[in-house]
């Protein structure tokens, strides 16, 4: 049946149709870019929970949730209330749901006596820019945002206008052309908003001010008020004239009386009493100051007006105006680093707001901060023109300039005046704690490191000057429950700047309106390393005590390099992807910190206290505190929250500094293809899933294709199936080094699948002793080692051929080494080759069983340390393992500390010596390199290779090739090249008191090339009980 209008009811929110929400916006993302976020019952009932909205209203067809419109106050001014959301269906688009939603909206505004409502969209949301308008909104013309303002609510207040209003409607009868383009018409630099309406015989026109936000004209077939301005922008201090027209069109006298509003800024003092029978036409004078700031776009502009009464009924005429001086200065600067004493250039930029020419002359003080290489400016000024002078200075320390001036402005009649300003700039360095205050923001700096307050709103970004990424921004917090959005039109009441000897602090002072003797302070203080902590004082300046509290601190920055931890892991965004916040799962969240790291290198580190609780907040972040109880004339500390500025280089650092834990987490890409748990290894002739997944809350569509050993299988999984997984079932039907590969692919992505697996035979690993030689044979590869010759492996064969470089049966010298035994050991760095000889080593055969379950065989080395003075009581198990008929082979150390003592900083070196060829010539390394050098030959030149994840070896005689994996906790890996050897080599530094058994992870070696690096994570992540 077809859905009518009629069908349609404006409904208000409850829990009970939270389930509707929800599926109204799952089915609603092409209405928003197409984003794939996936909303829940649970997620709409938090969010409306703590939403700011006054009123939600729903749009019902059926039991359907067909439309969504909030309405709420508005955060940026005075004076208003604000849809924040509205959104219709797209498959009930066309039946002018949204029409209904705006106008409940209006109605309701209406009811509740604000003034305006205001909304914002986005420049190109066209089609929405009708329906706004035909409802009473206009498009504000400006750049940095689409801001659409909506004054029926105020018209349909007016008593004047009632008797029209009440016979016809104000929708039917409305009589505005519509056009999707910013309003604007423009007079002497004002900007005026019409609405005219008409119906049998009557009309009636109004016109809307911009920045006053006021009705500066209303005509209808009665009469006609206006005022006028004749310019914008007013000088301080000067009388200027305001106009008041009255006109008559009725046959009956009207009786008027006029009286002036002054405010703070404005004098305009005048009171009238008279009748009109035709037309009133006069002229009062008005005088401004300048304001504490200059009036900015998002907020209402001083005003002049005027009260009137017309046969005693009300009307406030106003008009928006820019105080202004004769001039702006304005100190300004290209440099990006001062250091004391350094010399450079400033610029000082002049801009003359009189409208003829002018000579201005500029005294530049003497002060603590920079020194003026000529301390006088003389400057011919056109009418309204700038110039931008450069001033050589020399920076006498690092701080905050800040100095009052007075400028002296001639006019061509030679009239002379002076207006007062003040230079600021600010001039951060290393080792400078200062604060400082401009028109616009308060600021706080430690070094290059700066905390920026917004003034008109207490929006805060954390960052530093030599940051290149964004800084992190924290919003407006916000007082609940419901959560209140007073702050975000609200200066604060006082300031401080705080200097400690080991960091600055700002704090700032918030007064309470919707919860009364409540003050919110917040501290930022700043250390020279890059760290900030954000701390909130809740305090009860009241009698009476508060209960049941809560505040919200949002934070919002790009989430490019995201690593949080989730559940038993740390979710990695390794994808060109920048996920958006709501496709992280916030109650997966499982320790109270994040971290991102930009491509350039740029790193934010962010972590909460653990009385808060990180949750979304609507498309950002929210740090959350409840607050049971807080006794009268006391105060709540809250936090401290820390923000990390380049701080730390990984996010396993920064989670080391926050949580004090250094036990290795297992990252987890936002993509994984392969079988549960990241396992791999198989078993010959199991039937073993493999899954394709998705580590974000949006449900993956699209096709699954993967070729194995048995063939190619394709799955489809569509978004209504609401999976984060696609699975398919392989069999395996040979041992060995497997890459089950393929590709998954939707209409908005393609990916390549990769997934290595060591499928293991049923044959058993032989282990066995001859002489003093111990060898390991799994049927594809064999290993050795010797107790009389060197302790570690020293030989490790596939087909009978021998990857490692020895000099078995007695260890000599070779190059820097002596002796030295080649193959794979690990050894202590304080512990010299001789030292090592001296100690007993012992053979066993071993079977060890890793996090996965299966069992892997072969030889732990065993050497107790009695004669090396330090070292003496340590043992040293190296476990060299394999898998049956799997080229594979691994090796890790046990450290068993009983010393006596405590060992720091110790460094446990893992080196391994190959040579795959006859010859050291025709051995060769590859490397991961961004560079064009990528294949490096042994017993040639010496070469020192940095640090990569892993490496490829191989050489020119055969085609086998050797992976090798270093573990992700490494302090360092390196290859080292020249005419007798080539080394890869990794250290682990430990640290352990005695009676600690430390763990050197894994190092993985697998004959075959890596096809996928993504596969060297679940190498990386085997570990063994």
């Amino acid at each position: 049946m077809k859905t009518t209008l009629q069908q349609v009811k404006i409904v208000e929110y409850h829990e009970g149709l939270a389930k509707g929400i929800a599926k109204m916006w799952n089915e609603s993302r092409e209405n928003w870019g197409g984003d794939s976020t996936v909303t829940t019952e649970q997620d709409v009932k938090d969010k409306e929970e703590s939403s700011t909205n006054l009123h939600l209203f729903l749009a019902m067809v059926g039991d359907e949730v067909a439309g969504y419109c909030g309405l709420s106050e508005y955060r940026e001014d005075v004076g208003a209330l604000y849809i924040p959301l509205l959104n219709v269906h797209p498959k009930y688009q066309g039946l002018k749901i949204g029409k209904q939603l705006v106008l409940k909206a209006i109605e309701k505004t209406v009811e509740l006596q604000w003034p305006r409502l205001d909304l914002f969209t986005w420049p190109g949301n066209t089609k929405a820019v009708p329906l706004y308008k035909k409802c009473g909104f206009f498009w504000e013309d400006r750049d940095d945002t689409v801001h659409l303002m909506n004054f029926i609510p105020m018209v349909l207040q007016l008593d004047l206008l009632k008797p029209f209003f009440e016979k016809h409607d104000w929708y039917q009868t409305s009589q505005r052309l519509i056009e999707v383009k910013p309003d604007a018409l423009k007079v002497n630099e004002h900007t005026y908003y019409e609405y005219k309406w008409e119906a049998d015989g009557e009309f009636v026109r109004i016109q809307f001010e911009r920045t006053g936000r006021g009705i500066r004209l209303i005509e209808t077939q009665d009469y006609l008020v206006q005022m006028n301005i004749p310019e914008f922008k007013l000088l301080e201090n000067e009388y200027h004239y305001v106009n008041y027209h009255v006109e008559n069109r009725s046959k009956e006298p009207i009786e008027v009386s006029i009286k002036g509003v002054s405010s703070t800024i404005a004098e305009h003092v005048f009171e009238d009493t008279f009748q009109v029978e035709n037309k009133w036409i006069r002229d009062y004078t008005a005088k401004v100051s300048m304001p504490q700031s200059e009036p900015g776009p998002w907020k209402t502009h001083p005003t002049i007006g005027a009260e009137i009464k017309i046969n005693n009924q009300a009307l406030s005429l106003k008009m928006g105006v820019y105080p202004k001086q004769a001039g702006k200065v304005n100190v300004r600067s290209v440099k990006k680093n001062w250091r004391p004493h350094s010399k450079g250039i400033v610029y000082l930029d002049l801009e003359s707001q009189v409208g003829e020419d002018t000579t201005w002359t500029v005294k530049l003080p003497e002060n603590k901060v920079i020194s003026w290489e000529e301390p006088e400016v003389n400057e011919e000024i056109h009418a309204k023109g700038r110039v931008s002078i450069p001033i050589p200075v020399q920076l006498l320390k690092n701080g905050f300039l800040s100095e009052e001036i007075v400028v002296e402005v001639k006019r061509e009649n030679g009239h002379l005046s002076t207006f007062k300003t003040t230079l600021k700039f600010a001039f951060p360095g290393f080792g400078a704690k200062f604060g400082g205050e401009t028109d616009e923001h308060w600021f706080g700096y430690n070094g290059p490191h700066y905390v920026e307050i917004e003034k008109r709103n207490h929006m805060v970004k954390i960052g530093s000057a030599a940051f290149t990424r964004d800084p992190i921004s924290f919003f407006t917090p916000k007082l609940g429950k419901p959560y209140s959005e007073e702050f975000s039109k609200k200066e604060a009441s006082s300031i401080e700047f705080i200097e400690l000897p080991e960091a600055l602090v700002v704090k700032t002072s918030l007064i309470s309106e919707a919860f009364p003797a409540v003050l919110l302070n917040s501290y930022f203080k700043i250390y020279g390393e890059g760290l900030v902590e954000v701390k909130h004082e809740v305090v009860n300046t009241g009698d009476q005590e508060k209960k049941n509290l809560s505040l919200i601190q949002p934070v919002f920055t790009s989430l490019e390099g995201l690593s949080v931890p989730q559940n038993e892991g740390v979710l990695k965004c390794n994808e060109s992807l920048v996920p958006f916040v709501e496709y992280i799962d916030d109650k997966a969240i499982s320790e109270r910190w994040m971290f991102l790291e930009a491509s350039i290198g740029d790193t934010i580190g962010l972590s909460w206290p653990e009385n808060a609780i990180a949750r979304k907040d609507d498309w950002r972040m929210g740090l959350e505190y409840d607050m049971d109880l807080i006794p009268a004339h006391e105060e709540l500390c809250l936090g401290p929250i820390q923000v990390g500025i380049n701080t730390s280089k990984h996010w396993s650092k920064w989670r080391e500094f926050i949580v004090g834990d250094e036990t290795e987490r297992k990252e987890l890409p936002l993509y994984t293809f392969g079988k549960a748990n990241g396992d791999v290894v198989s078993t010959i002739g199991a039937i073993e899933d493999y899954s394709f997944n998705s580590m974000m809350t949006p449900y993956i569509q699209g096709t699954l294709t993967v070729g194995y050993e048995g063939g190619t299988l394709v799955k489809e999984v569509l978004k209504d199936d609401a999976l984060t997984q696609v699975t398919v079932e392989v069999e395996h039907n040979s041992p060995g080094v497997k890459w089950i590969s393929g590709d998954f692919s939707s209409n908005s992505q393609t990916a390549r699948v990769d997934s290595l697996q060591f499928v293991k035979g049923k044959s058993a690993v032989k282990i066995g002793q001859h002489d003093d030689i111990w060898s390991v044979d799994n049927g594809v590869v064999s290993f050795k080692a010797s107790s009389d010759y060197y302790p570690g492996i020293y030989s490790l064969r596939m087909n009978g051929r021998e990857a490692l470089d020895h000099q078995y049966p007695t260890p000599g010298p070779r190059a820097w080494w002596n002796p030295w035994g080649g193959g794979i050991a690990y050894s202590f760095r304080n512990i010299s080759a001789y030292s090592m000889l001296k100690e007993k080593t012992t053979i066993e055969s071993v079977t060890k069983v890793d996090h996965n379950g299966h069992r892997w065989s072969g030889l732990c080395l065993t050497t107790e340390f009695k004669q090396h003075e330090k070292m003496k009581g340590v043992i040293l198990r190296q476990y060299a393992l394999t898998l049956p008929e799997v080229p594979v082979f691994t090796v890790y150390a046990e450290i068993h500390q009983h010393s006596g003592q405590t060992i720091e900083k110790e460094l446990l070196d893992l080196d391994a010596f190959f040579k795959l060829g006859k010859t050291l010539q025709t051995s060769y390394i590859t490397l991961p390199s961004e560079g064009i050098f990528h294949k490096y030959y042994g017993g040639a030149e010496e070469f020192v290779l940095r640090d990569t994840p892993f490496v490829v070896l191989g050489s020119d005689e055969r085609e086998e090739m050797i992976t090798f994996v270093h573990p992700t906790n490494r302090k360092m890996s390196e290859a080292y090249i020249n005419q007798d050897a080539l080394l890869v080599a990794s250290t682990k530094e430990w640290s352990a008191p005695t009676g600690k058994i430390i763990k050197a992870d894994p190092s993985i070696l697998f004959y075959g090339e890596l096809k996928d690096t993504q596969s060297i994570k679940t190498l990386q992540n085997i570990k063994f009980t």
